[in-house]
């Protein structure tokens, strides 16, 4: 029986290691986010929009909505709404780390064109694998060699459109990019476990000082 599961497991290894190099532009839409002419304002329950921001994009690729701010967009944003399953990847370095949409927020979502929204052809390319290989390492010093600038390094769309990916088939992708959307929500657990743990000891500790000077007057 494990002589078999073993010959299997070789028999199935080349697949599990060849894949293509395309650019990203053949396997998924690029733009940019929907220009601010003005600075950002916090429009409360007035706004008719969700902004994903820069600041929302944690450095390892987690994308925080919990507290988006809420706009009222000039113009006509319909055409920037966002959806599930939407990449936005970083345009300004050090670090160009992505985040992936998921679920819905009961306002539309937009972006601003300081970020690329990527919409993954699924026949394709599955967008939590993009996701994984953009913020892995190999993915993350690609775009890094991509990127222009000094003390601030940046990317443009042009350049985003031309990156190129490594491109296992489907089946591959699919096992890569559940293990990162796993993996990707334990982290999130822990985030909270931990900020939660911090506001907890920081607590103690505050009340420890503070009746340590009561005691002293």
């Amino acid at each position: 029986m494990c002589l078999k599961l073993l010959e299997e497991r070789e028999s199935n290894l080349p697949n599990l290691l060849m894949h293509k190099i395309v650019t990203l532009e053949s396997v998924a839409e690029i733009r940019l986010g929907m220009p601010f002419k003005s600075a950002i304002q916090d429009a409360g329950e007035q706004g008719s929009c969700y902004l994903i921001q820069t600041k929302d994009i944690g450095l390892d690729g987690i994308l925080d909505l919990g507290a988006l701010t809420s706009v009222i967009p000039e113009g006509n944003p319909e055409k920037h709404y966002l959806f599930p399953n939407d990449i936005l990847l970083r345009l300004r370095g050090p670090v160009f780390s992505a985040g992936i949409i998921e679920g819905n927020l009961g306002k539309p979502i937009i972006t601003s064109n300081q970020l690329a929204v990527i919409r993954c052809n699924d026949n394709l390319i599955l967008p939590h694998y993009l996701h994984w290989y953009i913020n892995s390492t190999s993915g993350s010093k690609h775009i890094r060699s991509l990127s222009e600038g000094t003390s601030i390094s940046k990317l443009n769309s042009k350049t985003v459109s031309k990156m190129t990916v490594k491109l296992p088939n489907l089946g591959v992708q699919e096992k890569i990019g559940s293990i990162n959307r796993n993996w990707n929500k334990q982290k999130t657990v822990y985030n909270s476990l931990i900020q939660n743990g911090d506001m907890l000891f920081d607590g103690i500790c505050e009340s420890i000082i503070n009746s340590e000077e009561l005691e002293n007057e």
